[in-house]
């Protein structure tokens, strides 16, 4: 015989459903299956009827919505219409007529009261009998402002002696040309005329409609689209144009019937089939009484032994059968069931021991998961802490950097520009002793920008071939006579080694290495070396210095960490060294780590990964020598909202033979640019002005102003005090030249000359000659 479940008359998995579990439960499916169809089949007809109500009593809503947009335009251009004609008869243009030498007093200032009309922009100008202009309500820019070709329309429309009325286009754009004559009594032909000139899209208040006009081709229907078009009734000015209003909408609600109707079958749908999910469920509970009686008898047996139950008998169907045949089966079983009775108490204690110690290993495994579970939450706890508590150190860094460099940049300029001007005056002694007090001042303030630089990621190594030993020589050349001054022998091992690798960073990783071993080295030596070892180049510094004790090696890594250092003594450094070699190694994918013995020294070694390819051999071409800058002469722009910053670098400019404009923002370097004949030759502008503006701003107003008057755009530069990452990144990808603050007078000089040698390409100073992001000592 052949299966019927695999011809495809009935699927397994719904066999299954509706032939196996409880009856309740299958009698309640199968009623829900009849159910779904009949939800489906009313639902289909309800939602069809309602989708054809909801269409009619669209179409009928964007009907009265097109007419109200048009009464709204009708009512606009009544407005404008009539006050036009009021403004035509007004005395005050009538004097105008003979008085023009006092239209600056009253004139002007009349018509410019009028620059919307019912809230429309209008541009109106006031013209003699010959149609020349007298004076307009100030509207020059465009899109309204008037054109010749609008003025020659005009003096047409002068000889006919009426009003009259065109729709023009202009590019894109659609706009009412009218006209009143002025004629008065003693007249019969104009003496004046008043245009005025209104774009045809402010008319319209309807977001969706559009006013056309006789001479316009209208536009074919989308074919899920709907339009209805409303003639306006105007006056008889405008009634030749044969205005008409627009209004585009969708052919069918679609968002209107999705937004309440499907939402709203779909509820009733589910009460129903719920409610008769739950009907037939207590219907085949009920039917289903007996079956259930003998279920739970069966069960009782089954867990408490035959004690005597006897099965109850309803009636004379089939469950009453059952039950009679299964107490048949309980005499049967009755006389085994007593001799088994000792063997099953024995069994059921079993069951119990082994039932209380799966509970109790249960208890067990549940405390070591809660347990396990706190020390995770505890973790993740302590890092949302850490990360916390770095994001808000590096905050504080970036402001106090910020907020000390702006005081310390206008203390660096008015030294140098004292020093300059005192020359061998006696107090020039002094000057110098302030200017060491600045340098070491900015070496702190520099520090925490390489830190700032590194996190913000605007380093990028420069990759090239590198001599290894031309370093160390250069570092031992360097440091052995501050080494031998403290009794320390400091010796560097000859090597011909050479790789890949960025040759400034590597450098300034090793000397600081170099620097942090003399540091804390008082008597002994300091060894600097390096080896190869299995795919690995590794540079090791090794000192017989203090030494680091064991909880203090993760830590060393980290900004201003010092473990010798209580009183921050700058003698001893800043805690800065090691966190910029942490953070440069990891940069170029280097490892860094430390092996220490407290009291007999430390061994710091830099793990580089050696490459398969071949170096590329360094450029022979000669550097040239660095000459002093020579500022010469030119006129630089400054704008900078701190008063004390912005007069220390106009001083030490002028010192320096330049002519300076000084501004604290970019509307006052505006207002004084207009003045000026010529472009400046050098614009330096701070990154953070007043009211929350920047210098990138104020450098785009200038350039914008000076392109618009045909002057020359000059190389401009960007000073910043800032070093949050953020910031430092933003500043970066501007383009600009970037310098950070603060600057010292040599640097002022360099700008100045290179602004010279910019000057008659008149270009940006951008790509080579912005600042490099290599991290200098």
């Amino acid at each position: 015989m052949t299966d019927p479940t695999r011809n495809g008359s009935m699927a397994p998995t719904t066999q299954r459903m509706l032939t196996s579990g409880r009856l309740a439960r299958r009698f309640a499916l199968v009623s829900l299956m009849l159910g779904v169809l009949i939800a489906i089949l009313i639902g289909a007809s309800l939602y069809l009827v309602s989708s054809r109500h909801l269409a009619r009593q669209h179409h009928a809503n964007v009907e009265a919505n097109a007419i109200l947009a048009a009464r709204q335009t009708e009512g606009l251009l009544n407005t404008l219409v009539t006050t036009v004609r009021e403004l035509a008869d007004n005395s005050m243009l009538a004097t105008a007529l003979v008085d023009s030498a006092g239209k600056e007093n009253y004139l002007i200032p009349f018509l410019g009261s009028f620059n919307h009309i019912a809230s429309v922009p209008v541009a109106l100008v006031f013209t003699d009998f010959e149609g020349e202009p007298i004076a307009d309500n100030g509207r020059h820019a465009d899109p309204l402002a008037v054109a010749p070709a609008d003025m020659a329309w005009l003096r047409a429309a002068i000889a006919t002696g009426r009003p009259a009325a065109t729709v023009i286009h202009q590019g894109n754009s659609h706009f009412l040309l009218a006209a009143e004559m002025l004629i008065y009594s003693r007249t019969s032909s104009p003496e004046g005329a008043l245009l005025y000139k209104v774009p045809l899209d402010a008319l319209v208040l309807h977001p969706e409609a559009e006013l056309l006009h006789t001479a316009d081709e209208l536009r074919p229907v989308a074919p899920d689209m709907m339009a209805v078009t409303v003639p306006l009734t105007v006056p008889d000015r405008l009634a030749k144009l044969g205005l008409e209003l627009r209004l585009e909408a969708p052919e069918t609600p679609t968002t209107a019937r999705l937004s309440w109707m499907l939402p709203a079958y779909g509820l009733i749908g589910v009460a129903a089939l719920l409610a008769i999910y739950i009907g037939s469920r207590a219907v085949g509970s009920h039917m289903t009484r007996s079956l259930r009686e003998l279920e739970r008898l069966a069960g009782a047996i089954a867990t408490d032994g035959f004690t005597g139950q006897r099965a109850r008998v309803h009636g004379d169907d089939e469950v009453s059968a059952l039950a009679r045949g299964f107490n048949a089966m309980l005499d049967h079983i009755a006389g085994i069931q007593r001799e088994r009775e000792m063997r099953a108490a024995e069994e059921i204690t079993i069951q119990r021991t082994l039932a209380e110690r799966a509970e109790q290993a249960r208890a067990e495994a549940e405390s070591a998961r809660n347990e396990a579970e706190r020390s995770r939450q505890e973790a993740v706890m302590a890092l949302m802490v850490a990360e916390r508590a770095n994001a808000a150190k590096t905050h504080f860094l970036a402001a106090a950097s910020h907020d000390l460099r702006q005081p310390v940049q206008s203390l660096v300029l008015l030294t140098s520009a004292l020093g300059m001007r005192l020359g061998d005056h006696p107090a020039a002694s002094l000057v110098g002793s302030i200017e060491a007090s600045m340098d070491a001042l900015c070496r702190l303030l520099d520090a925490i920008l390489d830190i700032s630089k590194l996190d913000a990621g605007t380093v990028s190594p420069n990759v090239q071939a590198v001599s290894l030993g031309t370093i160390f020589a250069r570092l031992e050349g360097e440091y052995r006579l501050r080494a031998a001054e403290k009794g320390v022998a400091f010796r560097s091992v000859p090597t011909r080694a050479t790789l890949n690798a960025d040759p400034a960073l590597l450098e300034r990783i090793i000397r600081n290495l170099v620097e942090n071993a003399l540091r804390y080295t008082d008597h002994g030596r300091i060894l600097l070396g390096c080896r190869h070892e299995r795919g690995f180049l590794r540079i090791q510094v090794y000192d017989t210095g203090i030494g680091i004790p064991p909880e203090h090696l993760e830590r060393i890594f980290h900004e201003f960490y010092q473990i010798s250092n209580p009183t921050r003594d700058r003698g001893k450094g800043l805690g800065l060294g090691l966190a910029i070699v942490d953070r440069l190694a990891r940069l170029l994918g280097y490892r860094v780590h430390v092996a220490s013995w407290p009291n007999k020294g430390s061994c710091f070694t830099l793990e580089i990964p050696t490459p398969a390819l071949p170096a590329v051999k360094p450029s022979s071409a000669e550097v040239p020598a660095e000459q002093a800058p020579e500022p010469g002469r030119g006129t630089a722009l400054v704008i900078d909202d701190d008063p004390l910053v912005r007069e220390g670098l106009s001083l030490l400019i002028e010192d320096l033979g330049w002519r300076v404009t000084a501004a604290d923002s970019a509307g006052h370097a505006l207002r004084l640019l207009r003045d000026q004949t010529r472009s400046p030759d050098l614009v330096i502008a701070d990154y953070r002005l007043e009211a929350g503006a920047t210098g990138l701003e104020a450098i785009h107003a200038v350039e914008s102003a000076l392109r618009e008057r045909g002057l020359a755009v000059p190389p401009s530069v960007v000073l910043t005090g800032d070093t949050a990452p953020q910031r430092i990144a933003d500043a970066e990808a501007s383009g600009y030249r970037i310098l950070h603050k603060p600057i010292a007078a040599k640097e002022v000089a360099q700008l100045l000359s290179d602004a010279n040698l910019d000057r008659p390409a008149d270009r940006r100073m951008t790509g080579d000659r912005r600042n490099s992001t290599i991290l200098q000592d």
